[in-house]
């Protein structure tokens, strides 16, 4: 059996979602719902960086900080 890797994004590589999560960190609580549509329809981004630009803003608050992620 030919077991492919499973291709994950790195958050060193999401640098042109920088401007999308630093809105997202400052606006969760007023961003409309759901989520994912919002960030789309305002930055013109894919579901998927959608996803990464929430996960990456989740990271910042609970690991405290913008230079969390970069320290890693």
């Amino acid at each position: 059996m030919n077991k492919q890797p499973i291709p994950t994004l790195c958050h060193q590589d999401a640098g042109h979602l920088e401007e999308a999560v630093a809105w997202f960190t400052q606006n969760q609580l007023t961003c409309e719902r759901p989520h994912i549509p919002a960030l789309r329809r305002r930055f013109g981004i894919s579901p998927l960086e959608a996803v990464t630009v929430l996960r990456l803003a989740n990271l910042r608050q609970d690991w405290g900080g913008a230079d969390a992620d970069a320290s890693s």
